[in-house]
Order: C-alpha cells, then structure tokens, then sequence
C-alpha cells in the first residue's frame, strides 16, 4: 500500500469517529488523490482555523517531510469589528459558539492533546499560531506554501488570510477552500480573485473537474461544494 492509503486506512476513520474533525471523508480523499503532487512542492504545509485539530492531524501524519502550521484563535469567531474587511450577510459571529458536535472555539491546549493522543507530540515542525489571522500571520514566518486549507467560515477571515498567503502559496501548489460551500466564503473568494485579476478556476473536489468560479453548480447555499480548491499557476 502507497503511504497515503495507510494513513487513510489508520487514521481517517478514527478521527471522524472521535468527534476531533468536521471535515468530510471526501475531502480527506482529495488530499490523498493529490498527495504525490503536493509533496513534490517546495513549502509547508498550512491549516488556516482547525477546530480540534483533526484535518491539521492528518496533513502532520501525512506530510511528515514539511512544516506543519496550525492557525487558529482557539476561542471562536473574531468581533466583526475588528474584522478588516466588512460584509452585511456575515453569520459567523462572535455569538454563533455551538454546532452540532460541540462549541466552535476549542482551546490551544485541547488540541495540542488531540496531536498528542494521535502520535504526534511537541515534534518542532509543528507550529501553532494562536490569534485571529489577520494579527498572526503577517509575522508568523510562514515563506513558502505547499498547501494551503482555508477553513475560517467568516469573510473577513479568508480575505485576510489570502490577503497574507496566497503570493506565498509555490506554482502547483494547492489552496483548498473547506467552506466553499458557504456563501461567505465564496463572496471573499470571488472578490479576491477579481481583485488581483487572477485567472483560476476552482475544482469541485468530488470529480475533480474545473468549474468557473463564477458558475455556480450544486445546491450549497454559495452554490458550490465543500472543500473546492485551486493548483495556483
């Protein structure tokens, strides 16, 4: 079995069952689709909001050659005031705290237990930033990406974090949007790309064929599908 199908087989399944990611099998399966092409990157590996860490769990196990950054503010959704960028639709506020599975802000060392109770300790090439990202990552250090995952629900957030990120992300490296889904997201997405007049297409992660960005094609309240992604030209 290749690497990426015995970290699929071991552990996928086992975070999902704890309750330690949201993320959907699916988009698990996209990385190890794609994994032979990512590790060929030069850069670190990037996890912009984490939850418990389980998405940020894999990719360590995963990626055992790169940098591991895991960034979140480890106690929910910033004040849409301090946000950078304003948006009248917002949802995700300071207030939203609850899903289903539990409270949205989980705390640093909560899920510095979750890497360690899944084989990964204080290894130095796990990094956590803990802060709202638009006061972390302009002095994080972070100088080349691999892979970047973006999963921060709100506007201002994915802005901010493309805003800090996207110049650092390698060509042929990958910029996965969790919450594309979300029209939020898709909002900022959309915006960005038109701002620096970049000419990607995003790919629904299910079949792996390219979208345009600007036609929208599943029943998502943004009209696209969870976890869609770039390959930055």
């Amino acid at each position: 079995m290749k690497k990426s199908e015995i970290i699929s087989t071991n552990l996928v399944q086992k975070l999902i069952d704890d309750k330690v990611t949201m993320v959907l099998p699916f988009e698990f399966d996209m990385v190890i689709r794609h994994y032979e092409s990512m590790n060929k990157i030069k850069g670190d590996v990037v996890e912009c909001g984490v939850w418990r860490g389980g998405f940020s769990i894999f990719l360590a196990h995963l990626f055992d050659n790169k940098t591991i950054w895991v960034s979140d503010s480890f106690e929910g959704f910033q004040p849409l005031e301090q946000a950078k960028y304003k948006y009248h639709k917002e949802r995700h506020v300071p207030e939203y705290t609850m899903t289903g599975l539990g409270p949205i802000g989980i705390s640093l060392e909560e899920v510095k237990w979750h890497f360690h109770s899944n084989g990964l300790g204080s290894e130095d090439r796990i990094k956590y930033l803990k802060g709202f990202v638009k006061d972390t990552l302009p002095t994080s250090g972070i100088e080349e990406i691999a892979l970047l995952r973006i999963d921060v629900d709100s506007y201002s957030a994915h802005l901010e974090v493309l805003d800090e990120l996207y110049d650092k992300v390698q060509p042929g490296g990958y910029i996965i949007f969790d919450d594309s889904c979300l029209y939020e997201s898709m909002d900022a997405i959309k915006y960005f790309f038109k701002l620096k007049d970049l000419g990607n297409e995003i790919i629904d992660p299910i079949d792996d064929l390219p979208k345009n960005i600007y036609k929208p094609y599943t029943s998502t309240d943004s009209g696209f599908t969870a976890g869609c992604y770039i390959i930055k030209k």
